[in-house]
């Protein structure tokens, strides 16, 4: 039943208005900390474009980590059902949207227009948000896409991620979690990396699990020092 009435837009919409409110009340209402700016503050506010990386898991809180007039962000969203609700949230919050996955190149439903408005997002100064092990995992393992749309365009990979003392984790296969208001949050920015256009796919593979293994440190770091225990990735990157 539930399944049934997501797929109405009018749904969608409602839902993804509530959620954007929620996000709005919790950004508010948490003491957040944020970590390793300065190793991003000379690309925040500079006009160019860049691409964001954070675990499916970590999306729903990241705007916390810039200022408004710093970045210019396109978040690129599945084609699914839950990804419309995804959807209709960004519109509340007044983010761009590009419909498809960067995952896996070649491989996703939309996958291919998704990247093209990517690149024009890019060229344009703007910042693409991507979940890199989004939308069906496996967790915390990071595709190739990010990086061959990295190369490609020339902008540079910043992984960031967060964490927040008062939360609801779910038994999903991301470990999804739910921020509450009124707490402690931590925000960790990760190590840009530009990756030259004449980089060969097995050096793209060193710089694709050096940047894994950065985003899933950062993150249990993150997560121990306000209290939890680390999530840890899945087993394997499923090719």
């Amino acid at each position: 039943m539930f399944k049934r009435l997501l797929r109405r837009p009018g749904v969608q919409s409602t839902l993804g208005w509530s959620v954007a409110q929620y996000m709005r009340f919790v950004k508010r209402t948490t003491r957040w900390e944020i970590r390793h700016r300065e190793r991003v503050a000379h690309i925040l506010g500079s006009g160019e474009g860049v691409i964001a990386l954070t675990w499916h898991s970590r999306f729903m809180m990241l705007t916390a980590a810039w200022k408004s007039d710093e970045l210019d962000p396109y978040v690129m969203i599945s084609r699914s059902r839950d990804g419309a609700v995804v959807a209709a949230t960004c519109k509340a919050l007044k983010l761009q949207t590009l419909r498809g996955s960067a995952r896996k190149s070649g491989k996703a439903k939309g996958g291919d227009a998704a990247a093209a408005e990517a690149v024009t997002a890019i060229r344009s100064g703007g910042c693409v948000v991507i979940t890199p092990d989004g939308p069906r995992g496996p967790r915390q393992r990071l595709g190739d896409g990010p990086l061959r749309l990295a190369r490609a365009t020339g902008a540079p990979l910043m992984p960031c991620t967060f964490s927040i003392a008062r939360r609801k984790q779910f038994d999903s296969w991301d470990k999804f979690v739910l921020p509450k208001p009124f707490g402690k949050g931590l925000i960790l920015w990760g190590t840009p990396v530009a990756i030259p256009a004449d980089t060969s796919d097995a050096d793209l593979e060193a710089i694709r699990l050096g940047i894994e293994t950065e985003m899933n440190a950062l993150m249990a770091e993150a997560d121990k020092e306000l209290g939890h225990v680390p999530v840890e990735p899945a087993l394997e990157l499923s090719k």
